[in-house]
């Protein structure tokens, strides 16, 4: 398993591996992607303990259920008023 392997050899997911860690997770994501989640979650080294990455997959999974709700006929595209982004983003 990628991601037991990656914790256990450092206790953290390192900027290289977090592409890889995602995917094992089930969010596939592009690179420009992963770079704002170091930004937000990462260590200044880029490195990612346990606990971010948990706090991370939750937050992706939570942004991932919302768009999906929204996203009624599965094309991958939603439109939203202003006051729903606001709602959508304010609480999460």
């Amino acid at each position: 398993c990628f991601l037991v392997n990656s914790f256990c050899k450092q206790g953290t997911v390192g900027r290289a591996q977090l592409p890889n860690a995602l995917k094992a997770a089930g969010f596939h994501l592009n690179e420009q992607l992963c770079q704002v989640i170091v930004r937000r979650y990462a260590a200044e080294d880029g490195s990612m303990d346990f606990n971010s990455f948990i706090s991370c997959l939750v937050r992706l999974d939570s942004m991932f259920r919302a768009f999906k709700s929204l996203d009624q006929d599965g094309s991958g595209h939603v439109k939203v008023t202003i006051e729903d982004w606001l709602q959508l983003t304010m609480y999460s």
